[in-house]
């Protein structure tokens, strides 16, 4: 049994004098889980520990703490120069580790760096390892994947579900690295003009994977309120002095707004004044909210979101990407039966999503 493993269950459960029996039956779980929890062969949700510490009269730190594991572990980082806070959850049998900068600012870490060595991080544990090894990460631009593991924090049930804002291709490279439990994507293929199957083919193509529909938006040009440069589209920025907040490549805004450059023949170093780059829909809504910029390309919640001026140039459809053998797994189940919840599709709909197709299998793509 690894250190990780061990706990402190059978200890504090024999000093209240409670049986095997009747802590599964206080904590909605069985004997024999009750039984592989202590022998360090599983861990329990975070449902099951907070209801176990409720019962022991103790916290989850007590039962699966410091005092009982190791206090550190050797991860592998996703991104670069992590360093400070970090989220961590358990992949494909090992440990990942997620800095929380920019976006992370207001959630708690998991651990904390102490020192990198070669490709792998060493971290110092804030929660115990059997809690942390219950988070779910999602990745995708769509400001919809936050709304959808805040609804899923605030329930009871298995895991603790993290959102890491990322473009669609980022996505889809993480989930070819086993880096993330699932991809939100939304991309058009220049060739055949098809939603996010060709790209999710090209990353995904050594992954049995499933491709399940959030939802469909609108996404074009953002401009400040009443649009006062009278922007009308992408031929406008050969004016003089208008400001362009600017996706990284990769994302499927930057392909839009690469799409509509071409129509209108512009070119990007012709922007008299020169473009913002910025990460993400929101980092465009802000940027034209704060005078930053004149205008950038995102999607229709995010206009919603800022109060700002919004000129529709295309529908997109955007996709959960899966690995099929998640599918059955339960956090993936309470996440894909929340989607089908009627407060959680009219939440959607107030920011402009188009509800309708929301949790239809598009298509499973199978290993090459």
């Amino acid at each position: 049994m690894s250190k990780v493993e061990a706990n402190r269950v059978r200890e504090l459960r024999e000093s209240r004098g409670l049986s095997q029996v009747t802590l599964a039956e206080s904590a909605g779980v069985t004997r024999q889980s009750i039984h592989a929890i202590e022998s360090g062969r599983c861990s329990p949700s975070v449902a099951v520990a907070l209801r176990m510490a409720r019962i022991l009269e103790c916290q989850v730190e007590d039962l699966f703490g410091a005092e009982s594991t190791e206090s550190s572990l050797s991860t592998e980082p996703v991104g670069v120069g992590i360093a400070g806070r970090v989220a961590i959850a358990h992949l494909a049998g090992r440990w990942v580790s997620y800095p929380l900068q920019r976006e992370g600012i207001g959630r708690s870490a998991d651990a904390l760096v102490t020192r990198g060595r070669g490709r792998k991080l060493e971290v110092e544990l804030l929660r115990p390892a059997a809690v942390s090894r219950e988070n779910m990460v999602l990745m995708g631009c769509a400001a919809a994947l936050g709304l959808l593991a805040d609804r899923l924090n605030a329930r009871q049930g298995a895991g603790r579900f993290l959102w890491f804002p990322r473009s669609s291709t980022e996505a889809l490279h993480a989930l070819a690295q086993r880096h993330t439990h699932l991809a939100g994507v939304h991309l058009t293929d220049a060739k055949t003009g098809q939603n996010n199957i060709p790209d999710v083919r090209r990353h995904t193509r050594h992954q049995e994977v499933s491709m399940i529909t959030l939802g469909r938006w609108e996404a074009g040009f953002l401009m400040a309120p009443g649009n006062p440069k009278g922007i009308r589209d992408a031929a406008d920025l050969r004016r003089k002095g208008l400001r362009l907040a600017l996706r990284e490549p990769g994302a499927g805004a930057r392909r839009l707004l690469d799409r509509e450059l071409l129509r209108c023949g512009v070119a990007i170093d012709s922007v008299s004044a020169g473009v913002l780059p910025v990460s993400g829909h929101l980092e465009v809504a802000s940027a034209i909210a704060m005078g930053a910029a004149d205008l950038g390309v995102a999607t229709r919640d995010a206009a919603l979101l800022f109060g700002l001026h919004f000129l529709p140039i295309a529908e997109e459809r955007y996709d959960l990407v899966i690995p099929r053998e998640s599918l059955t797994e339960r956090r993936m189940i309470r996440l894909l039966d929340l989607m089908t919840t009627a407060c959680f599709r009219k939440e959607l709909s107030s920011l402009g999503y188009d509800v309708r197709s929301c949790g239809e299998r598009i298509v499973e793509e199978s290993a090459a």
